[in-house]
């Protein structure tokens, strides 16, 4: 009975068994639906007056869901995006209890009918390539530490990798000073359990081969001042640290997705295709590469003077005068 009614019994099975044996999920998908539920849980429990571990299923109502949504946009500051990103951990787990148990088809029903809100795009932050040297020249290389941090930098900036890709890379994810004269390469752990290769530039290569010297395989390329792997936080403090110490980025928001966002464009300025870039990100489609496109002017400037000269080159000619097309737009 306790499985049909208690929210904790349905929710550990949601967590463990569906997510991560059925589904397949990522580690990281798991810790994000995790997260939603850990704020969740106390908000409802607060309102229906009991400890958490007493929270019946009856208790997540529509209502206390859109509370608390509204309590992570105006309470917490969260962007539209990350109220997004909680409403479909819920709509996913109400999914999964009704495919398990019919009774709650209709509460699942009007959970998953709470629809996401129309979020505005962020704007994507980029660097120039002489703000980018000068992000990398911040580490002082004279030392192990500096050595360290402008290797983990350079080491984003090459690969575009995102910062769980770079805290998870071990030594055995690299091909480095190969005898068979071939390229430099790094296996990169992507979502989903999805691997890609990215090829090492020569300099990234020195860098990292002096990182992962007398290392076994599985140790981690990226090592903090403890002597321990770089976690998500100790990536974006680095990078926000060193940020701050290039005058050119001062009130800027800097990140780690920031150095991602520019390798993807520079690659598109150099002219490599968005179907190359996609692979070299790691993106699952090519709509999610396209936003590269809309965000380089130096591209849309080209475009707007071929425009101009196929117009200079065009005839005088009326479109009216088209006979022919004009037919066809009445047939329709």
């Amino acid at each position: 009975m306790s499985d049909l009614r208690t929210l904790g019994a349905w929710l550990r099975r949601f967590l463990t068994e569906h997510i991560v044996t059925e589904r397949n999920l990522a580690r990281n998908t798991q810790k994000s639906y995790r997260d939603t539920f850990a704020l969740l849980l106390p908000f409802i429990g607060a309102r229906a007056r009991k400890p958490v571990d007493r929270l019946a299923m009856h208790d997540l109502t529509p209502r206390r869901v859109l509370q608390f949504l509204n309590h992570l946009e105006t309470d917490r500051g969260c962007s539209p995006q990350t109220r997004n990103q909680r409403l479909t951990a819920v709509r996913a787990f109400a999914r999964f209890v009704a495919s398990r148990d019919p009774a709650h088809l209709e509460w699942s029903a009007a959970i998953r009918a709470i629809a996401l809100k129309k979020a505005t795009p962020k704007p994507i932050g980029w660097l120039s390539k002489t703000e980018m040297n000068a992000l990398l020249d911040v580490p002082d290389r004279g030392t192990p530490r500096g050595q360290v941090e402008h290797a983990l930098l350079l080491f984003l900036y090459n690969s575009g990798a995102r910062v769980s890709e770079a805290t998870g890379l071990v030594a055995g994810d690299l091909q480095i000073g190969r005898r068979d004269g071939g390229h430099a390469l790094v296996t990169i752990h992507g979502k989903g359990g999805k691997r890609r290769q990215c090829p090492l530039w020569p300099r990234t290569e020195r860098v990292l081969a002096r990182l992962v010297l007398e290392r076994t395989p599985g140790d981690a390329v990226f090592l903090s001042r403890q002597h321990r792997p770089y976690t998500r936080f100790g990536v974006y403090r680095l990078v926000e640290r060193c940020a701050d110490r290039v005058p050119a980025l001062a009130g800027r928001l800097v990140t780690p997705h920031s150095i991602r966002h520019t390798s993807a464009c520079h690659l598109l300025q150099a002219g490599v295709d968005l179907n190359t870039i996609r692979a070299w990100l790691g993106h699952a489609s090519l709509d999610t590469t396209n936003i590269y496109a809309e965000i380089d002017l130096e591209m849309k400037a080209r475009a707007l003077a071929l425009c101009d000269a196929a117009a200079e080159t065009a005839t005088d000619r009326s479109w009216k005068t088209n006979k022919g097309l004009m037919a066809f737009l009445n047939a329709l």
